[in-house]
């Protein structure tokens, strides 16, 4: 999946993948990319691997726009998880119930790192409850 990131824009908060190797090839710009709180700068034709389960971001920093081709493997379902995450706002503002379903339905795939998964999953699940009680849950 090839990711567009316009300049002074992150990835949205550290995030994990608990099954899956993620690969990110930086096709155009310049990318900062923190994996467990270690920054890494990344230039057009470099790439970086990340281990299952490692918390990482990306952000651009720089004054052109950043293309950064991502591979999942095994892939899960993260292209669709991240398709649907936008469309409930998290490129910009968004709707807590509605990330939160996202979350939840797709927490094979992606989590986010910084809450322990004990306390995320129930969160995650009782959020995502009230999402499809207020007609917010993006996935229905």
């Amino acid at each position: 999946m090839d990711g567009v990131l316009p300049p002074g824009v992150d990835s949205g908060p550290a995030r994990l993948h608990p099954r899956s190797e993620a690969r990110s090839e930086v096709m155009a710009g310049r990318a900062d990319v923190t994996v467990r709180g270690d920054s890494h700068v990344l230039l057009p034709g470099e790439s970086l691997t990340i281990a299952p389960g490692e918390a990482h971001s990306i952000r651009n920093r720089g004054d052109d726009t950043l293309v950064v081709r991502t591979t999942l493997r095994p892939p899960g379902e993260f292209e669709a998880a991240t398709r649907a995450l936008y469309e409930a706002g998290a490129g910009g503002r968004p709707d807590l119930f509605a990330v939160s379903a996202v979350l939840s339905h797709y927490r094979s795939d992606v989590r986010l790192a910084a809450v322990p998964w004990v306390v995320q999953r129930p969160l995650l699940r009782a959020l995502a409850g009230i999402a499809a009680m207020l007609g917010r849950n993006p996935l229905r």
